[in-house]
């Protein structure tokens, strides 16, 4: 099967900045050597249902949101491709924690990488409580935190 010597990453991205932190990891591997293959996911919202189990939304905010999360992955995929990683992009509606495990599993991914930003509350919800989450959660796909420098470490379950 073609790509079974690469390591497929799964980047999840919530805004366009954490793309630096997995993307200097996947950067770090290719320069020891190691083939590399980014995923890069962004989850947005499940819509609202109604009682009737039909979901509601305007049809403009759903416009509206699918141009910015465009953008977004645009804009990640445009430092990937400065950095000569090979990527794909997906856009999944649905919970967090389950969609990114499931993503992770659908795709064949070996490994999670989480930001681990130094100041910020988003981050310290990443390392505490959903890093945490996804690595008791996780069905064979290691969960890692990478910093700044795309130095990493495994989230313990």
């Amino acid at each position: 099967m073609p790509g079974q010597d690469t390591l497929l990453l799964l980047l999840p991205v919530k805004r366009a900045s954490d793309i630096v932190y997995g993307a200097r990891y996947a950067r770090r591997l290719q320069e020891w050597g190691i083939k590399v293959r980014v995923s890069l996911l962004h989850v947005t919202p499940a819509p609202p249902r109604q009682a009737s189990g039909v979901p509601q939304h305007s049809a403009s905010e759903g416009h509206a949101l699918d141009l910015a999360t465009q953008q977004l992955m645009h804009e990640a995929g445009l430092y990937l491709s400065r950095t000569h990683i090979e990527f794909n992009t997906h856009i999944f509606a649905g919970e967090l924690l389950f969609t990114i495990l499931d993503t992770a599993e659908l795709l064949g991914c070996h490994e999670v990488v989480l930001p681990a930003h130094r100041h910020s509350s988003w981050p310290r919800h990443f390392s505490g409580g959903l890093a945490g989450k996804l690595a008791r959660g996780s069905r064979g796909t290691t969960i890692l935190l990478a910093n700044h420098e795309g130095v990493s470490s495994p989230v313990p379950a």
